[in-house]
């Protein structure tokens, strides 16, 4: 079931009704029908305007967002060519919980205050008094700090990609003690919730990587520089610590220190103090005060790259950015923090499949989502070949089948027709079976008859 409302997409899964039922469970045993139907009109409302409320903080940003209903309740999601701020995001998936919050409030004070209301049908009264109860329900347990809840997300943008395994376990053992607690209050369908939530963040600990600091990755001609002072090593040293833990504060007083001491150390060891200041602006989100900083560190030597790059970008001088970006990867700095924001600007001027092209330079450093989103994004824009590149770099590291499907699906769109033809025979392989979305696949127009049928047959 899908319709639009607002300007929005909404998609309703089958899950969703057969999980508002299970909720509803003990209304249809006690053999209350009429009541039973209220309770799933009110389900699917108070879900609705939950998600509503991420859809409205999102269409903010000028970014179109869908949602869909499913078996665990609802989710928002969108796509944009520039990540959003932490503080956005943040704001994002508040806006749900508060949104049902805000119904819940205004019907409490209706019930209360508008006259004649008991003139309503029974079942009319009953149903706004469930709604006021399902949105506050809904909205604090969605507050909870478990993933995939929004309580989660708030946790895990406030906390910064930097603490994503800490995020993940608090996550998980939140999730562990919140499903004994509703086991014993007999809340068993929200108990499973939380033990598949405590299940993914277990997972998620598990493979969350070490994330590389820019401040510790740079590299430098250090055999031709001066050598730095032990004291003056050891404050940038945990000047850099404080960068990579987002303690800014600590970080600018530690660089601070560098600077100021007598007789004033190596040029290289200043210009990285100004550095490690200008990320710490940066991390607070003071693009402005990060570009002073660059301008100190300029008369040291040459700044680093990456934080050029970087303050550019967050200051919107997209071209400048590219500029310092593309001549640190032609100098051979092959490093994330030059490819990632360069991979963004590049997107952002239109060049996608130049942007494909460095993504696929790097896809061993991308996120397999990161990398997806390239190479939809490249599908999306006509790149079909450099999209096929991705999604196959992708398929050869983490070996899903849809992966060799989106692989298949771009090839065939570059006319590419032997290529496709193999990328499906290995997406089956994988465990593809979907016959029926392979052959509706407008992608695949032109290999629908013989060629396709010896790859998956007709439905």
């Amino acid at each position: 079931m899908g319709f639009r409302l607002f300007g929005v997409s909404v998609d309703v899964q089958l899950g969703f009704w057969l999980s508002a039922a299970l909720l509803g469970y003990g209304i249809v045993a006690r053999e209350q029908y009429q009541q039973f139907l209220v309770w799933i009109v009110v389900v699917f409302l108070s879900v609705l305007m939950h998600e509503f409320g991420h859809a409205f903080a999102i269409k903010r940003h000028k970014i179109e967002p869908e949602i869909t209903l499913h078996f665990m309740g609802g989710t928002t999601t969108w796509r944009s060519l520039l990540p959003l701020g932490r503080v956005q995001h943040i704001l994002i998936s508040l806006a749900g919980p508060f949104a049902g919050f805000l119904v819940a409030g205004i019907l409490h004070v209706v019930l209360l205050y508008v006259p004649g209301l008991s003139a309503l049908p029974v079942m009319v009264l009953h149903g706004m008094e469930t709604l006021i109860y399902v949105n506050v329900f809904w909205g604090i347990l969605n507050l909870i700090p478990v993933l995939p809840f929004d309580g989660g997300h708030v946790l895990e943008h406030a906390l910064g990609p930097r603490r994503a395994r800490l995020t993940a376990a608090i996550s998980g053992v939140a999730a562990v003690l919140l499903a004994i607690l509703f086991l014993r209050m007999g809340f068993f369908f929200f108990s499973l919730i939380l033990v598949m939530s405590a299940f993914q963040s277990l997972q998620r600990f598990r493979s969350e990587p070490a994330v590389s600091s820019p401040v510790v990755n740079r590299r430098r001609a250090a055999l031709h520089e001066e050598p730095v002072p032990p004291e003056t090593a050891v404050l940038l040293q945990r000047a850099r610590r404080a960068v990579e833990g987002e303690q800014t504060g600590e970080a600018m007083a530690l660089a601070n220190e560098v600077l100021a001491q007598s007789p004033a150390p190596p040029k290289h060891a200043l210009r990285e103090a100004h550095e490690l200041i200008g990320w710490s602006h940066l991390l607070l989100g003071d693009a402005r005060r990060a570009g002073e900083a660059i301008a100190q560190a300029r008369k040291h030597g040459e700044p680093d790259p990456a934080l050029v790059g970087a303050v550019h970008l967050a200051l919107g001088e997209l071209k400048q950015a590219r500029k310092a970006l593309e001549a640190a990867r032609e100098a051979g700095d092959d490093r994330k923090e030059i490819a990632g924001p360069l991979i963004r600007v590049l997107v952002e001027l239109g060049e996608v499949a130049r942007a494909a092209a460095v993504a696929l330079d790097i896809v061993e450093q991308l996120s397999e989502e990161d990398a997806r989103r390239m190479a939809e994004i490249a599908f999306t824009h006509g790149a079909f070949d450099w999209s096929a590149r991705l999604y196959e770099a992708i398929f050869r590291r983490a070996g899903k089948s849809e992966d060799a499907y989106g692989a298949a699906r771009a090839s065939a769109k570059d006319g590419n027709q032997e290529a496709a033809l193999d990328l499906l025979r290995r997406a089956v392989a994988a465990g593809f079976s979907d016959r029926a979305r392979a052959w509706s696949d407008t992608a695949f127009e032109a290999l629908r008859g013989s060629a396709l049928e010896t790859v998956l047959p007709r439905p």
